[in-house]
């Protein structure tokens, strides 16, 4: 045999190799370019809204620069009694969330929907319940609430209604959940029948709540849990209540099955409404694995209860001062000075209302027990309370 007829075979093999290398590579763009194609489809299905330029605090370049290590954005859920719609309505959920872009930690900072504050901020003063903003300019006007009361710049929102809430705690098999004696109460009361209300909205069956303790509740029974608001905890114990499921939601979320997440996304989608773009929530998926929360509470920190036109208010003990907590809390901000802005409101709350910091009364920390934790160990945050707000 001649050197030749040697070498001809392995140029062969050379070949063959090569072509079967060009065919996994071409094989898996194929696959990468068919996954990007469902991925971009199914985002298509949720509600896209272009905002426009959302007003910012008036924030120092310090803060401007410690924000930029962040990626906050606030969660809406409505009280529509509609399913898919979201130009109306009260926030019966407004919750801050930040994800620390390095350590890929989230921080969530529940806004009482019954805190005092500036609620429109682009036409002068007017002071009122914080989830009056929501109702009178959708996300764009609460947004700028949250931006000019505590010295923010957050720009991007994610709003769902009753029956993405209840599909997506479905799709995961439940949440596991410490009901208290005060909850189960307030689940099965007649007078405020939030399990049938949720059940109705969102087309599903109402099963209720026979025992205290812990527990898996189902998408209408975890729904019906976040929107308790008469009795334990009212206010208080409602955002707590809310963080808790988000935390436990969230967990499960991290842990779906491939088929799980494709029903997730095909349920609970279309029921969304957000100005992220398909890029940044494609971006901020493909970390998801990585996130891990951190601290949840609520704002403000010190807070009274005072009647306004007839009705409970709470007000913050003051409001420059639970600011400067919050971006103690929520960014690691130590020595922040609040802007002037902030200090004008509070001391316009505190004027109207005859508040400071001295008239704190701490009812989320002082009364009543309302059985779930926060997630927060860096100092006593427990949400407790009974004052009533309508």
């Amino acid at each position: 045999m001649s050197e030749h007829d040697t070498v001809r075979p392995s140029r062969k093999k050379r070949r063959r190799r090569r072509r079967k290398v060009l065919l996994i590579i071409e094989i898996i763009i194929l696959l990468l370019l068919l996954l990007v194609l469902f991925v971009w489809l199914k985002f298509g299905t949720i509600n896209m809204k272009d905002l426009g330029k959302i007003k910012a605090g008036n924030i120092s370049k310090k803060t401007e620069e410690v924000l930029s290590g962040y990626t906050n954005f606030m969660i809406y859920g409505v009280d529509n009694r509609s399913s898919g719609n979201y130009s109306t309505g009260n926030t019966d959920v407004q919750i801050l969330v930040s994800i620390n872009n390095d350590t890929k930690k989230i921080r969530m900072a529940s806004v009482y929907r019954d805190l005092y504050l500036d609620v429109d901020p682009t036409n002068g003063t007017r002071f009122a319940k914080s989830n009056a903003a929501y109702a009178r300019g959708g996300e764009k006007e609460a947004m700028e609430m949250i931006n000019e009361n505590f010295d923010l710049n957050v720009d991007k929102f994610v709003t769902v209604d009753f029956a993405a809430v209840v599909d997506v705690i479905d799709d995961v098999g439940g949440v596991d959940i410490d009901v208290s004696n005060d909850e189960l109460a307030a689940l099965n009361s007649r007078r405020y029948p939030t399990i049938p209300e949720v059940a109705r909205i969102s087309g599903k069956k109402a099963t209720y709540v026979t025992r205290a303790g812990k527990q898996t509740l189902n998408g209408v029974q975890a729904c019906a849990y976040c929107r308790i608001r008469h009795g334990a905890g009212d206010d208080w114990g409602r955002a707590r209540r809310q963080r808790a499921v988000m935390s436990q939601l969230f967990a499960k979320v991290k842990g779906a099955s491939g088929s799980q997440l494709s029903r997730i996304i095909d349920d609970v989608f279309p029921k969304v409404s957000t100005n992220f773009s398909a890029t940044e929530m494609i971006s901020l998926a493909s970390a998801v694995k990585s996130y891990q929360i951190d601290k949840s509470f609520g704002f403000p920190f010190d807070e009274t209860n005072v009647k306004i036109n007839g009705s409970d208010t709470m007000i913050p003990c003051t409001l420059e001062s639970n600011v400067v907590k919050l971006h103690q809390k929520m960014f690691d901000e130590a020595n922040y000075a609040p802007s002037q802005t902030v200090r004008a409101i509070s001391s316009q709350i505190a004027q109207q209302t005859g508040t400071s910091e001295s008239s704190a009364q701490n009812y989320s920390k002082l009364e009543g027990n309302i059985g779930v934790d926060d997630t927060d160990t860096t100092e006593d945050t427990t949400e407790k309370g009974t004052a009533s707000t309508q």
